[in-house]
């Protein structure tokens, strides 16, 4: 019998703790899941949109909800519903119904250096992503960028500057990395493969932000989300990339109509 060295020992013992840090997502959720959870989504929001345009209406003798008349409290009210129907609805398919944990959804430690650089790197592509699809945009087909739904909020002012930077840079990149790469994308990547879980989640992540021009710079986004976190395994890294991503862009819409203001 062949004996063992202290030089084997060690590697043993040093692959056994390996093996026990490696944690292994348990994906037991799948499309039927994913799929059930759009409609559910798509059909409450709809519905809350109609009730509350109505009440809006009626307390309002007859204007409509829109930005330009949209307060904190309605903006608070109507955000937080759709943060809480996006993270309940993955609660309760991945965590409640099929018995998986916070860990096979990402939520788990990624190294906060390799985060940081990862994110640098992946905050350049997106910027030369944006610069070259506004510029193709402007220059050949002569369509000028119109205004998406937080510039027209910092505009009218109506929202307060505090709960829009929390929101955007905070609330809405956890609860869309949890819905869209924790979620969606790890159940399409386990049942169809890695590329069809980049697209087709990347495909939804653009689409639920109803911004028709801005739809392919977004799907590239999502792509470049989903693929960090396919690499990295943890939500943490895509988190911050999205967070400090959605900061960067509401500070340039801040100092833009202030200065106009001015």
């Amino acid at each position: 019998m062949a004996a063992f060295n202290r030089r084997d020992l060690k590697r043993l013992g040093i692959e056994e703790k390996k093996s026990e840090k490696a944690y292994i997502p348990k994906i037991r959720w799948n499309i039927r899941d994913v799929f059930f959870s759009i409609i559910f989504l798509v059909a409450i929001l709809t519905g809350v949109y109609f009730l509350s345009a109505k009440i809006v209406s009626e307390l309002n003798h007859g204007n409509q909800i829109s930005i330009t008349n949209i307060t904190n409290t309605s903006f608070s009210v109507l955000y937080g519903i759709q943060v809480l129907l996006m993270v309940g609805t993955v609660w309760f398919f991945a965590i409640y119904w099929r018995r998986s944990s916070l860990r096979d959804l990402g939520l788990t430690y990624y190294s906060i250096l390799r985060t940081v650089w990862y994110s640098f790197l992946a905050l350049l592509l997106i910027l030369a992503i944006n610069f070259a699809y506004v510029f193709v945009m402007t220059s050949v087909f002569k369509i000028a960028p119109p205004e998406n739904k937080i510039a027209e909020l910092v505009e009218n002012g109506n929202v307060s500057s505090t709960i829009l930077l929390i929101v955007v840079s905070l609330i809405a990149p956890v609860c869309e990395e949890l819905f869209f790469r924790g979620f969606i994308f790890q159940a399409f990547r386990q049942s169809l493969g890695v590329f069809a879980g980049l697209f087709i989640s990347s495909l939804l992540f653009a689409a639920a932000h109803l911004e028709i021009y801005n739809f392919i710079p977004l799907m590239a986004i999502g792509w470049v989300l989903a693929y960090i976190f396919h690499k990295t395994k943890s939500l943490f890294p895509v988190i911050f990339l999205h967070s400090i991503y959605n900061l960067l862009m509401i500070l340039v819409l801040f100092s833009q109509f202030k200065k106009i203001a001015a």
